[in-house]
Protein backbone atom coordinates (compact mmCIF):
# COMPACT_ATOMS: atom_id res chain seq x y z
CA UNK A 1 0.00 0.00 0.00
CA UNK A 2 1.32 3.44 -0.96
CA UNK A 3 1.70 6.10 1.73
CA UNK A 4 -0.61 9.10 1.42
CA UNK A 5 0.85 11.97 -0.58
CA UNK A 6 0.38 15.54 0.49
CA UNK A 7 -1.40 17.49 -2.21
CA UNK A 8 -0.61 21.03 -3.19
CA UNK A 9 -3.21 23.63 -3.75
CA UNK A 10 -3.97 24.01 -7.44
CA UNK A 11 -2.67 27.59 -7.60
CA UNK A 12 0.63 26.77 -5.84
CA UNK A 13 1.66 24.21 -8.47
CA UNK A 14 0.99 26.47 -11.43
CA UNK A 15 2.75 29.38 -9.73
CA UNK A 16 5.90 27.35 -9.08
CA UNK A 17 5.88 26.02 -12.65
CA UNK A 18 5.56 29.57 -13.96
CA UNK A 19 8.37 30.74 -11.67
CA UNK A 20 10.70 27.95 -12.83
CA UNK A 21 9.85 28.66 -16.45
CA UNK A 22 10.50 32.38 -15.92
CA UNK A 23 13.84 31.69 -14.20
CA UNK A 24 14.88 29.40 -17.03
CA UNK A 25 13.86 31.89 -19.70
CA UNK A 26 15.40 34.78 -17.80
CA UNK A 27 18.80 33.09 -17.56
CA UNK A 28 18.71 31.73 -21.11
CA UNK A 29 17.29 34.80 -22.80
CA UNK A 30 20.55 36.78 -22.75
CA UNK A 31 24.12 35.56 -22.96
CA UNK A 32 26.63 36.09 -20.16
CA UNK A 33 28.48 39.37 -20.17
CA UNK A 34 32.18 39.07 -20.90
CA UNK A 35 34.06 42.00 -19.41
CA UNK A 36 36.78 43.84 -21.29
CA UNK A 37 40.19 43.45 -19.64
CA UNK A 38 40.36 46.99 -18.24
CA UNK A 39 41.18 45.51 -14.81
CA UNK A 40 41.96 41.98 -13.66
CA UNK A 41 39.56 40.02 -11.49
CA UNK A 42 41.85 40.61 -8.50
CA UNK A 43 41.89 44.36 -9.10
CA UNK A 44 38.08 44.40 -9.35
CA UNK A 45 37.87 42.51 -6.04
CA UNK A 46 40.30 44.94 -4.41
CA UNK A 47 38.27 47.95 -5.58
CA UNK A 48 35.12 46.29 -4.27
CA UNK A 49 36.78 45.75 -0.89
CA UNK A 50 38.17 49.31 -0.68
CA UNK A 51 35.04 51.15 -1.83
CA UNK A 52 33.59 53.44 0.85
CA UNK A 53 30.37 54.39 -0.95
CA UNK A 54 27.77 51.59 -0.79
CA UNK A 55 26.52 52.16 -4.36
CA UNK A 56 30.03 52.06 -5.75
CA UNK A 57 30.89 48.95 -3.71
CA UNK A 58 27.84 47.16 -5.07
CA UNK A 59 28.85 47.97 -8.66
CA UNK A 60 32.43 46.80 -8.13
CA UNK A 61 31.08 43.62 -6.51
CA UNK A 62 28.86 42.98 -9.53
CA UNK A 63 31.77 43.51 -11.92
CA UNK A 64 33.98 41.21 -9.88
CA UNK A 65 31.35 38.45 -9.95
CA UNK A 66 30.82 38.92 -13.70
CA UNK A 67 34.59 38.67 -14.24
CA UNK A 68 34.55 35.29 -12.48
CA UNK A 69 32.00 33.95 -14.97
CA UNK A 70 28.79 34.33 -12.96
CA UNK A 71 25.64 35.00 -14.95
CA UNK A 72 23.81 38.31 -14.82
CA UNK A 73 20.94 36.64 -12.91
CA UNK A 74 23.26 35.13 -10.29
CA UNK A 75 25.16 38.38 -9.90
CA UNK A 76 21.97 40.42 -9.56
CA UNK A 77 20.65 38.04 -6.91
CA UNK A 78 23.92 38.08 -4.95
CA UNK A 79 24.45 41.83 -5.09
CA UNK A 80 20.82 42.89 -4.63
CA UNK A 81 20.30 44.72 -7.91
CA UNK A 82 17.93 43.94 -10.74
CA UNK A 83 19.43 42.06 -13.71
CA UNK A 84 18.88 44.98 -16.09
CA UNK A 85 20.97 47.25 -13.85
CA UNK A 86 23.79 44.69 -13.57
CA UNK A 87 23.76 44.38 -17.36
CA UNK A 88 23.90 48.17 -17.71
CA UNK A 89 26.83 48.45 -15.29
CA UNK A 90 28.69 45.74 -17.21
CA UNK A 91 28.02 47.33 -20.59
CA UNK A 92 29.06 50.76 -19.37
CA UNK A 93 32.26 49.30 -17.89
CA UNK A 94 33.03 47.55 -21.19
CA UNK A 95 32.42 50.68 -23.26
CA UNK A 96 34.02 53.37 -21.11
CA UNK A 97 36.23 51.65 -18.55
CA UNK A 98 36.58 51.77 -14.75
CA UNK A 99 36.02 55.54 -14.45
CA UNK A 100 32.27 54.99 -15.01
CA UNK A 101 31.82 52.82 -11.92
CA UNK A 102 31.76 55.55 -9.21
CA UNK A 103 28.46 57.31 -8.60
CA UNK A 104 28.02 60.09 -11.15
CA UNK A 105 25.75 62.08 -8.83
CA UNK A 106 28.72 62.94 -6.62
CA UNK A 107 30.64 64.48 -9.50
CA UNK A 108 27.69 66.15 -11.18
CA UNK A 109 24.56 66.29 -9.07
CA UNK A 110 21.29 66.55 -10.92
CA UNK A 111 18.43 68.91 -10.38
CA UNK A 112 17.89 72.54 -11.15
CA UNK A 113 20.41 75.17 -10.18
CA UNK A 114 19.34 77.37 -7.26
CA UNK A 115 17.07 80.29 -8.14
CA UNK A 116 19.36 82.77 -6.35
CA UNK A 117 23.11 83.01 -6.77
CA UNK A 118 25.37 83.21 -3.71
CA UNK A 119 25.57 87.00 -4.07
CA UNK A 120 21.77 87.29 -4.31
CA UNK A 121 21.37 85.09 -1.24
CA UNK A 122 23.73 87.36 0.73
CA UNK A 123 21.74 90.38 -0.50
CA UNK A 124 18.47 88.75 0.56
CA UNK A 125 19.96 87.95 3.96
CA UNK A 126 20.79 91.62 4.57
CA UNK A 127 17.35 92.69 3.32
CA UNK A 128 15.65 90.26 5.74
CA UNK A 129 17.28 91.99 8.71
CA UNK A 130 15.15 95.08 8.02
CA UNK A 131 11.38 95.28 8.11
CA UNK A 132 9.65 94.77 4.78
CA UNK A 133 8.54 97.86 2.89
CA UNK A 134 4.89 96.74 3.09
CA UNK A 135 5.15 96.51 6.88
CA UNK A 136 4.55 93.51 9.13
CA UNK A 137 6.80 90.48 9.10
CA UNK A 138 8.67 88.73 6.31
CA UNK A 139 6.62 85.87 4.91
CA UNK A 140 7.08 83.38 2.13
CA UNK A 141 4.92 85.53 -0.13
CA UNK A 142 6.98 88.67 0.51
CA UNK A 143 10.29 86.85 0.01
CA UNK A 144 8.92 85.27 -3.21
CA UNK A 145 7.98 88.75 -4.47
CA UNK A 146 11.53 89.96 -3.70
CA UNK A 147 13.03 86.97 -5.54
CA UNK A 148 10.74 87.51 -8.55
CA UNK A 149 11.72 91.18 -8.68
CA UNK A 150 15.45 90.41 -8.63
CA UNK A 151 15.50 87.36 -10.89
CA UNK A 152 12.71 88.16 -13.32
CA UNK A 153 11.22 84.68 -12.82
CA UNK A 154 7.78 83.91 -11.43
CA UNK A 155 8.27 82.65 -7.87
CA UNK A 156 5.75 80.96 -5.62
CA UNK A 157 5.40 81.57 -1.88
CA UNK A 158 6.67 78.07 -1.12
CA UNK A 159 10.08 78.90 -2.56
CA UNK A 160 10.08 82.07 -0.48
CA UNK A 161 9.62 79.92 2.64
CA UNK A 162 12.44 77.64 1.47
CA UNK A 163 14.84 80.58 1.20
CA UNK A 164 13.71 81.92 4.58
CA UNK A 165 14.62 78.59 6.20
CA UNK A 166 17.79 78.20 4.17
CA UNK A 167 19.03 81.57 5.43
CA UNK A 168 18.22 80.68 9.03
CA UNK A 169 14.96 82.59 9.45
CA UNK A 170 11.69 81.25 10.76
CA UNK A 171 8.23 82.49 9.96
CA UNK A 172 7.08 84.90 12.65
CA UNK A 173 3.36 85.12 13.10
CA UNK A 174 1.89 87.20 15.93
CA UNK A 175 -0.18 85.31 18.47
CA UNK A 176 -3.90 85.52 17.80
CA UNK A 177 -5.93 87.63 20.16
CA UNK A 178 -9.62 87.33 20.90
CA UNK A 179 -11.62 90.33 19.69
CA UNK A 180 -13.18 90.93 23.11
CA UNK A 181 -10.12 90.11 25.20
CA UNK A 182 -9.59 91.97 28.48
CA UNK A 183 -7.15 94.85 28.62
CA UNK A 184 -3.99 94.45 30.74
CA UNK A 185 -5.57 96.65 33.48
CA UNK A 186 -8.69 94.45 33.58
CA UNK A 187 -6.52 91.32 33.74
CA UNK A 188 -4.56 92.79 36.68
CA UNK A 189 -7.76 93.71 38.53
CA UNK A 190 -9.14 90.19 38.01
CA UNK A 191 -5.96 88.60 39.37
CA UNK A 192 -6.08 90.83 42.49
CA UNK A 193 -9.72 90.08 43.25
CA UNK A 194 -9.55 86.34 42.60
CA UNK A 195 -7.26 85.72 45.60
CA UNK A 196 -4.57 83.09 46.02
CA UNK A 197 -5.67 79.48 45.85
Amino acid sequence: MRPPVARRAAGAYTTSVKRVAFDMLGSMARPRITLQPHLTSGQLRERYRRAIDAKEARRWHALWLLSQGHSVQETAHTVGLCPAWVRRVGQRYNAQGPQTVPDGHRRKPGGRPPRLTEAQQRQLSTVLEKAPAEGGFWSGTKVAAWIAKHTGQKTYAQLGCVYLRRLGWTLQVPRRRHARAATPAQQHAFKKSSGAR
